[in-house]
């Protein structure tokens, strides 16, 4: 499972897939749809409560900023 940044209407969101395939060795080769997103304090499925950001960038530098609190 991993943290991915995604685009959603005209913002980015940070989201985990939380239905992939586990694999140590490799990628999943196929991602379902259904994923998870960050809310700036935990993980909801619900999309709406998706913490949004301007760009692409500015939802990397969140990641990287505070991945002890949004690694899953």
């Amino acid at each position: 499972m991993g943290i991915l940044t995604r685009p959603q209407d005209r913002h980015f969101v940070i989201s985990s897939d939380h239905t992939a395939e586990a694999s140590a060795k490799r990628a999943p080769r196929h991602l379902k749809q259904d994923y998870q997103v960050w809310t700036g304090t935990n993980w909801s499925a619900n999309i709406a409560d998706a913490m949004r950001f301007e760009s692409l960038d500015d939802a990397d530098e969140y990641v990287r900023a505070n991945y002890a609190k949004v690694r899953v």
